[in-house]
């Protein structure tokens, strides 16, 4: 009695010595609503291009997440101040480096000008930067960019629709872009026979994750992360 006593009493200090096993807590990313790279359906289901990709490397990586949508400056407002643990999906910026770190890209994307077919003007002519009235959607890398190099910004509405009625209306000479956003919006508003577009720059798009979060997390989560992307950009 007394040996299977010892067996019992040795088993529950070993059981009580093991490190606990708790599920991951849910990473928390925001983002906003632009079509087609994120947006929800009528079910309240979250999709789009950028959110597949990142959809598929948290499952490879077997890891829950929530995705909040909410105005862009505020998604990432919500990383600064650690109420959020990324953002999706971005562009690097200085500033947004100094709180987060960009993952490897998660779909091509290109930065385009956008004009009215009947306006002269040409963004690679050196009057453009001069006389052109500009808009670029508030928060966005763009109208950062404009104005360090500058150009006359002279709006910065709050998403890609008032921007290409602000062009409409001539409020404007030319707006700043995401392509994948703003070629859907004139697609969907019958604005093809109206507007021109050129390119200003190729660049990527990733998720920028906090550093807090990082952190927290060790040194392995963000290289695992990356490595699971590679399967899951769109082909």
């Amino acid at each position: 009695m007394p040996h299977a006593l010892t067996h019992k009493l040795l088993l529950a200090s070993l059981l009580l010595a093991a490190p606990r096993v708790f599920p991951a807590e849910p990473i928390r990313l925001a983002t906003h609503l632009q079509p087609p790279l994120s947006f929800t359906r009528d079910n309240g289901q979250a999709d789009g291009l950028a959110v597949q990709v990142v959809d598929c490397a948290l499952k490879k990586m077997q890891r829950p997440y929530t995705l909040d949508f909410v105005p862009w400056p505020r998604a990432q407002w919500q990383v600064q101040h650690l109420q959020s643990d990324g953002f999706l999906a971005a562009t690097q910026s200085e500033e947004r480096d100094r709180y987060a770190t960009l993952s490897a890209p998660l779909i091509p994307y290109e930065r385009r000008w956008y004009l009215l077919k009947a306006n002269p003007l040409s963004p690679s002519s050196p009057e453009f930067k001069r006389q052109a009235r500009i808009a670029a959607f508030s928060g966005s890398n763009m109208d950062i960019w404009l104005r360090d190099h500058g150009y006359r910004l002279s709006a910065t509405p709050g998403n890609s629709e008032q921007l290409l009625r602000m062009l409409q209306s001539r409020r404007v000479d030319a707006v700043l872009g995401n392509s994948y956003a703003v070629d859907a919006l004139i697609a969907r508003l019958g604005l093809q026979t109206e507007l021109r577009s050129e390119l200003a720059e190729a660049l990527p798009m990733g998720l920028y994750f906090g550093k807090s979060f990082l952190a927290r997390e060790g040194p392995q989560f963000l290289p695992q992360f990356n490595n699971a992307l590679q399967n899951c950009r769109p082909k």
